[in-house]
């Protein structure tokens, strides 16, 4: 590294002297960064137009294929029972259908309350032989809390601390639980000398009632009962822990195993196991049933996730424990509502039902369906509620909705052509290069915008990418499509037609423009025709622009790279030669720091020089003086 210093001997200002000489040899480097802000402005301008064929691709995509198209308005005189949507492959008429009975899946549930129903402590202390009786002391802070939940609503109960007899001390159980959930919702009684807690509801649905520990606290303790202690089955419970909760008693084999088959898929738990895991088993099966448990009936609930005669819910005990007989389900009998059903039902400890195929009459045809909603003739029907009376429903052209997609399309197509015109007949600026860093110091803001500006129009002025997507595209406005019916087998045929040159407003030409009314009387008139010239396969004209646009796009990407891609990367044109600029920028840059320091080097010797001859000229003065 030079050591840089100023003109102390000579007076000269070395810094400028360099700078100045600097100026011309950094005059090939201006050149070299200007050649690559110029290519990086190209790339930006080809990749914008990139980006504006992709999104006229994406319009073209909805529009080359005939199912793109099909979409038909529709109808129901009644649509709270019968509700309907079609496609373009929908004759446009009117259908009448009938509703005999609706598909219904198959379930089944327990005959009653598969639990013991009860919530009973273990036996209190004995009331002592003293006036008043002690059975348990209460004290605050110590056993006085305990936790009850009642319908998934929990509370805490906090008893009064004092001395208690076991009829004292079930009364002071009931004040506190009145005071938390009102009254009569939870009964507490003395069965011989243990507490038991019932809940009341009506018509045999009794709230589940469940019985938690307050850390630190021996309240529950105190009352004789035990943490998770329910009336009913609780479900995150281990079920051998409430094997006997059950009314029947749940059993398990030597291993402490269990199992059970339903539709042939055989689910298998143990004692460490809750009910909660077994239904979640179920209904993650393949058994395409969901099981769930009602802990206000204290019912077990079967239902099949789809519906009609193939939705079947066959249920047995397997080889270990007795789980389905534990579940005490309701054996269906006899048929379904009528002859023409196809419920099936069996006898014996297995059981077996089936779901109810809808009966329905369409156009005087009666058929049976296994859904509520199917889809004939390009008609999709949902059944909603079974009919005394015909529901009409008439199927309709949508001609608004084949109006807004040409719509688009006539937009789409005169964005992509505005900028495709625009760019290849800007005016080019040729004295307007980019600035160099020097020439920007001395410049305004907006002097600076309005020179770039015009240094960067023009470039892709003719350029033969541009030029030839234009041409492809304006030729296929003008071209008809054989496989069509030459009444509509062309755009200008349905009102599409492109606009007449105008010297004034060059940006304009070839674009499109439309006469709403011939093409909603095209649409009325054949709409298969007008679907057809844009989306046959593969002359049509939706297809024929949508490759040409790929076209273009695959030549831009190979010319400048792909929308998002690094600026330099080789494996575009562009990329490739500002990549080669970056190298000989960098190149260059070492050298001028080697010619810069050469210059300080040389001003330096030249500067010392000085410095040398004046110490000699000073001494031969002071000597010749003597």
């Amino acid at each position: 590294m030079v050591t840089r210093i100023s003109g102390i001997n000579s007076g000269l200002d070395i810094d400028s002297l360099v700078s100045q000489l600097m100026r011309a040899e950094k005059m090939p480097l201006d050149k070299l960064k200007q050649k690559k802000t110029t290519l990086s402005w190209t790339s930006t301008l080809y990749r914008e137009i990139n980006t504006k064929l992709a999104t006229f691709k994406t319009t073209l995509d909805t529009m080359r294929f005939s199912g793109d198209w099909k979409k038909s308005s529709t109808t129901s005189s009644n649509s709270d029972a019968v509700s309907v949507t079609a496609d373009g492959t929908a004759s446009a008429i009117s259908h009448s259908i009938n509703v005999s009975r609706l598909a219904q899946g198959a379930n089944v549930s327990s005959k009653g309350g598969i639990s013991t129903n009860s919530l009973a402590g273990t036996a209190l202390p004995p009331d002592s032989t003293t006036s008043p009786p002690v059975s348990t002391t209460i004290t605050s802070g110590s056993n006085d809390q305990l936790l009850i939940t009642l319908g998934g609503a929990t509370k805490k109960i906090t008893l009064a601390a004092g001395n208690y007899s076991q009829a004292e001390l079930a009364g002071q159980l009931q004040t506190q639980i009145d005071n938390a959930f009102g009254a009569n919702k939870i009964s507490v009684n003395l069965t011989g000398n243990a507490l038991a807690l019932q809940s009341n509801g009506s018509n045999g649905s009794n709230p589940q009632v469940i019985v938690g520990a307050i850390a630190n606290n021996e309240g529950l303790s105190a009352l004789g009962f035990t943490d998770g202690q329910s009336n009913k089955i609780n479900v995150t419970a281990q079920l051998g822990s409430i094997a006997s909760k059950f009314a029947t008693g749940l059993t398990f084999d030597a291993e402490d195993k269990a199992d059970f088959v339903i539709n042939g898929q055989k689910i298998t738990f143990s004692k460490t196991d809750t009910l909660a895991s077994v239904m979640n088993q179920v209904n993650n099966s393949a058994a395409g049933v969901n099981m769930t448990y009602d802990d206000v009936t204290d019912k077990i609930v079967f239902t099949t996730k789809s519906t009609g005669t193939t939705a079947q819910i066959k249920l047995e005990n397997g080889s270990k424990g007795n789980f389905v007989s534990v579940l005490n389900m309701l054996q269906p009998t006899g048929k379904a509502p009528d002859d023409t059903d196809y419920r099936t039902v069996s006898g014996g400890t297995v059981i077996d039902i089936n779901g109810i195929d809808a009966n329905v009459t369409i156009d005087g045809v009666q058929s049976y369906r296994s859904g509520n909603t199917f889809t004939t003739g390009g008609v999709t029907y949902t059944l909603k509620q079974t009919t005394t009376s015909p529901v009409t429903v008439g199927v309709s052209q949508d001609l608004d909705s084949a109006v807004d997609k040409i719509k688009k399309f006539i937009t789409s197509y005169n964005d992509t052509i505005d900028l495709l015109n625009k760019r290849v007949k800007e005016n080019k600026f040729r004295d307007y290069t980019p600035l160099t860093d020097d020439q920007r110091k001395g410049m305004e803001a907006d002097d600076i915008k309005t020179w770039e500006e015009k240094a960067k129009s023009g470039l892709l002025h003719n350029d033969n990418i541009l030029t030839s997507a234009i041409n492809g595209f304006r030729s296929l406005v003008s071209t008809s499509v054989g496989s069509v019916s030459p009444s509509y087998n062309a755009l200008y045929k349905i009102g599409i037609s492109t606009k007449p040159y105008n010297l004034s407003a060059q940006q304009d030409s070839g674009k499109l423009e439309l006469d709403e009314d011939q093409l909603r009387k095209a649409l009325s008139e054949d709409p298969a025709a007008v679907t057809a010239l844009f989306s046959n396969q593969p002359d049509g004209i939706a297809q024929k622009m949508y490759d040409q646009a790929t076209k273009s796009v695959n030549e831009l990407i190979k010319k400048a790279g792909g929308i998002g891609s690094v600026e330099d990367i080789v494996t575009n044109d562009i990329g490739f030669k500002i990549n080669d600029l970056n190298r000989k920028i960098t190149d260059f840059n070492v050298k001028l720091t080697k010619k810069e320091d050469y210059y300080y080097n040389m001003f330096t010797t030249m500067d010392n020089a000085i410095g040398k001859n004046n110490s000699t000229l000073t001494w031969l003065s002071q000597n010749m003086a003597r």
